[in-house]
């Protein structure tokens, strides 16, 4: 019998102990779905104000870092030219979101909540130009579509809460304000680190 034997299976057990970390990390890796690190997208998005006739398009960005396979910080960035009773009105939106993804690790799809707060800098063409910073919290829901351990796409709605328009202007007699409330739809594609 070989006395070393037992030796290269010690050894044998030792590699493979210490390999387990590295394989466990190289598979969360190449898996898809939600994971920790950093993603960054463009999206395309249907903003609707609660008085407006009908909606406007817009385009923008987002940042996500993702701090858990559930949990997600974003950060996003828009322009939005509107028409409201006459006015043109641009805004551009800042959004800071928290999101939670609400399946287990491993789905390709993924749908999660989400809950944030923004700035709005609005510009209103009128006579005497009028800008301010608007607030508000939004609230949604969207899915995510991870196509690859690098690419996702997603589709997302929102609701927001941002303060009203209220210009001081004689051409608008009464003082008429424009809805800072309204729903929007957006469309994304996101790349991981």
């Amino acid at each position: 019998m070989n006395a070393g034997y037992p030796t290269h299976l010690l050894f044998l057990a030792a590699v493979l102990l210490l390999a387990r970390p590295a394989l466990a990390q190289y598979e969360a890796e190449a898996s898809r779905g939600p994971r920790p690190g950093l993603s960054l997208g463009g999206h395309a998005a249907y903003y609707k104000s609660n008085d407006a006739g009908s909606g406007d398009l817009m385009q923008g960005a987002q940042v996500r870092y993702h701090l858990t396979r559930r949990w997600a910080l974003e950060a996003a960035a828009g322009f939005l030219r509107e028409k409201s009773g006459g006015v043109k009105v641009d805004v551009v939106p800042l959004q800071f979101s928290a999101l939670i993804y609400l399946m287990p690790h491993g789905y390709t799809v993924a749908p999660y909540i989400l809950g944030g707060v923004g700035w709005y800098y609005t510009h209103l063409y009128l006579p005497e130009n009028s800008s301010d910073f608007r607030f508000g919290p939004h609230a949604g829901a969207g899915v995510e579509y991870f196509l690859n351990t690098a690419w996702s796409a997603d589709v997302s709605a929102r609701y927001l809460w941002a303060e009203d328009i209220r210009p001081a202007d004689a051409e608008l007699p009464l003082g008429r304000s424009f809805s800072g409330k309204g729903y929007m739809l957006a469309l994304a594609v996101n790349y991981s680190f």
